[in-house]
């Protein structure tokens, strides 16, 4: 039976209206939804992604939602971008808008909800759409309830305990799956909301239903709105749901059981459609990423700017005395492309009283340490058994342009400090003023940020009024002197104050 306070909230929900506003505060336009962190879901996400916005060219604005920054490494970051994918970092947005979430399941409603949106396709990482799925929001039985789910493979039985823990009387219906759906949060904020409540309350909720899928249904039912349900039933296999269009064709491929694997083969469903391409996209990531989350420690922008610079040399080699000698691509990202092993997956440079080191990791510790010499050499050891002198020699190594995605380490610095204060959620005004404070904070620290930040102000249009008022207060000498102390405070002790900089 619903206790006196579920149900004072579940009514409280239901009589919230739309948050209407401008620029700042209100949500607009359409786009794509879907939850990812760490490396399994990462790896479906790439992958859908690159279905999406190459195979299918789907121009949809896209947002992956991610639980801290712990989640998604600067690199997974900077392969998102090259594809127009905005970040969201979930424990900003909560600030903000709190919720009782704290897992992928919870977060799907407060994404949509929170996303900038007011049109939102959901999908979940492991999809792997059919055709372009922008024609959804043109097709009669979405404009007709402006909601849009998919049934499952099972029924919500008329004895499930869910219809009476929330004061409903009980019915046999089709089970709804969540791995995709359309909604227009301005028609359908209050179900939206009571949804989001059911997946706050998930301790009780999940012991009733399978995860989150059922808390639309029983959102929806609660609250008496219109809702259009895909006619057929998916195509079942026991490891992928491949869910079906209005007439009876497939359309969404949900890997249910089968996510693509960094490591592993591949599950083949005879028929998958764009199997070629998702394999090739697979083969396209391990290529530049390891398949490991890797964070550096802090570095100096002098060390930063060596990382670029060393991303762009081609015909390293690395020369361990005695031993062997191979060559060694030292990719963006930390990444260690030719030369890889499990001694050698991840690299960085540190400055240091006696000048800059170059580091190579094995994701668990630091197992290679050389010091820059002459003529591009860099002299020290490998640390780890057998331990021996080594060498990288850049020689008559080529140079080639960098291919990062969003203008190198200093842009992605600045990239990632969009990400962590939740810019591109629902635009609360005061992740607008915090993301100018600290970008002023930055650029009067370190002036060589002016040109990632030029390059972000290029690169995203919604962005660029926030640029341009951070570059034209810089430009105006409106900032006023920094203190180093309380820029190392904010900044982390391993950036460098810049001599006249400051007290």
């Amino acid at each position: 039976m619903m206790s006196d306070d579920l149900n004072a909230e579940l009514q409280g929900r239901l009589a919230l209206a739309f948050p209407e506003g401008g620029p700042n505060g209100g949500m607009a336009g359409r786009g794509i939804v879907t939850c990812a962190g760490g490396v399994r879901l990462f790896t479906c996400a790439y992958v859908l992604v690159r279905i999406l916005r190459e195979t299918l060219a789907c121009r949809l604005p896209i947002q992956l939602w991610h639980f801290g920054g712990e989640e998604i490494s600067p690199l997974m970051r900077a392969l998102l971008l090259r594809h127009e994918v905005e970040l969201v970092d979930a424990t900003a947005v909560l600030e903000a808008f709190p919720a009782d979430i704290r897992d992928g399941w919870q977060l799907k409603a407060y994404a949509v909800a929170h996303s900038r949106f007011a049109e939102v396709l959901f999908l979940d990482a492991d999809q792997t759409p059919v055709r372009d799925p922008e024609f959804l929001f043109e097709t009669p039985q979405y404009r007709r309830a402006r909601a849009l789910f998919w049934p499952d493979i099972v029924d919500l039985a008329a004895d499930n305990p869910i219809w009476t823990w929330v004061g409903l009387a009980g019915e046999t219906c089709r089970s709804w799956e969540s791995g995709q759906f359309l909604v227009d949060k301005r028609e359908h904020w209050a179900p939206l909301q009571v949804a989001l409540l059911l997946n706050e309350r998930a301790e009780a909720v999940y012991g009733m239903l399978y995860g989150d899928k059922d808390t639309f249904l029983i959102a929806w039912r609660l609250a008496g709105a219109a809702v259009e349900v895909a006619p057929h039933r998916p195509f079942t296999d026991h490891r992928v749901l491949v869910q079906r269009d209005f007439e009876g064709g497939p359309l969404f491929q949900h890997r249910t059981n089968s996510k693509w694997s960094y490591h592993s083969t591949q599950y083949q469903l005879d028929g998958f459609v764009h199997m070629e391409a998702c394999l090739g996209f697979l083969e396209a990531l391990r290529a530049v990423w390891n398949g490991r989350l890797f964070f550096p420690p802090d570095r100096t922008l002098a060390a930063r700017r060596e990382e670029e610079r060393l991303e762009r040399v081609r015909g390293l080699r690395l020369i361990l005395v005695a031993d062997d000698e191979l060559e060694l691509e030292l990719l963006e990202g930390h990444q260690i492309g030719g030369g890889r092993s499990v001694d050698r997956q991840n690299w960085y440079v540190v400055e240091t009283v006696q000048g800059l080191k170059l580091i190579l990791h094995d994701g668990d510790q630091v197992t290679y340490r050389l010091a820059a010499g002459q003529l591009g050499a860099w002299r020290g050891a490998r640390l780890v058994s057998p331990a021996n002198e080594a060498r990288i020699d850049e020689g008559l190594a080529g140079h080639e342009p960098s291919h990062a995605g969003d203008a190198g380490q200093l842009g992605g610095l600045l990239h990632a400090l969009v990400d962590a204060g939740g810019y591109w959620a629902r635009n609360a005004p005061q992740s607008r003023e915090r993301l100018i404070s600290a970008l002023r904070l930055f650029l009067q620290a370190e002036p060589g940020l002016r040109v990632g930040l030029q390059a972000l102000g290029e690169r995203s249009a919604d962005l660029r009024a926030v640029v341009d008022e951070v570059l034209g207060a810089f430009a105006a000498e409106q900032i006023r002197p920094l203190d180093k102390a309380v820029a190392i405070g904010v900044l982390g002790a391993g950036y460098r104050i810049p001599e006249g900089g400051g007290s």
